[in-house]
């Protein structure tokens, strides 16, 4: 009998610890690290050249709306980064400085919840500025190129972060340039066809849409443009931010 009374209380005593767990889990609900990884698309930067507000900030005001936010981390993104670049980050584990906290990207990729990434335009003006002969076998090469260093990086980002990874593809930065209309198709394409990652299509959300784009001559979006990147973000996350 006094066993049966001592593993019962023990019984109870658990039942209430993960009532408790629920209502806590239940009622806190700013429990979203939200990290942005990439380039100047990454940034937020601007057609005059500035860092504005870009589509992870539009992410970040939609999470702290809906009481969901509790860290934003942008500061991983650097105008230069490319794909192999970041890669290196994570292998030496890059060290960032915010508000006086020193943030390790290893760390922060553990603790985070959302994981946003714009990567491989840079690859790409760079090398298809050094080739000399641009043939299609020559523009094929390139692309395979990044398509396995693009896996590569997936595969080590998994190493630390276990949750959905959403891509940012890209629209035509150069819409009167037929290699880069053809290969920017292409390098969508390895992102969409990676199943480690959550592909975010907005090439024909961009062609379709002038409004997206500055007066002057450039391919960085307008604050509309970056806008609409967030709700095809929000739109593919929403599920997982509803549980």
């Amino acid at each position: 009998m006094n066993f049966i009374k001592k593993h019962l209380k023990l019984l109870i005593f658990i039942l209430i610890c993960i009532i408790i767990f629920l209502i806590f889990k239940t009622n806190n609900h700013h429990n979203i690290n939200y990290t942005v990884l990439g380039d100047n698309f990454a940034l937020g930067k601007n057609a005059y050249g500035q860092i504005d507000y870009g589509y992870s900030d539009y992410v970040k005001d939609y999470l702290t709306e809906n009481n969901k936010i509790n860290k934003y981390i942008k500061s991983f993104a650097t105008k230069d980064t490319s794909i192999n670049s970041l890669y290196q980050d994570i292998i030496i584990n890059k060290n960032i400085k915010i508000n006086n906290k020193i943030y390790n990207l290893k760390q922060t990729l553990r603790e985070s919840n959302v994981l946003t990434i714009s990567i491989g335009i840079n690859d790409l003006i760079y090398q298809i500025s050094i080739s000399e002969n641009l043939t299609s076998a020559e523009i094929e090469r390139i692309l395979k190129k990044i398509e396995v260093d693009f896996d590569k990086l997936i595969k080590e980002i998994k190493k630390y972060y276990m949750n959905e990874i959403y891509v940012i593809g890209y629209y035509n930065i150069y819409p009167d340039n037929k290699i880069y209309q053809k290969a920017i198709k292409e390098l969508n394409n390895i992102y969409k066809s990676n199943k480690n990652v959550i592909y975010i299509d907005i090439h024909d959300l961009f062609n379709d849409n002038p409004i997206y784009f500055p007066k002057i001559i450039n391919y960085y979006p307008t604050r509309e443009g970056y806008e609409a990147i967030s709700l095809e973000i929000i739109r593919k996350m929403r599920k997982k931010l509803e549980k």
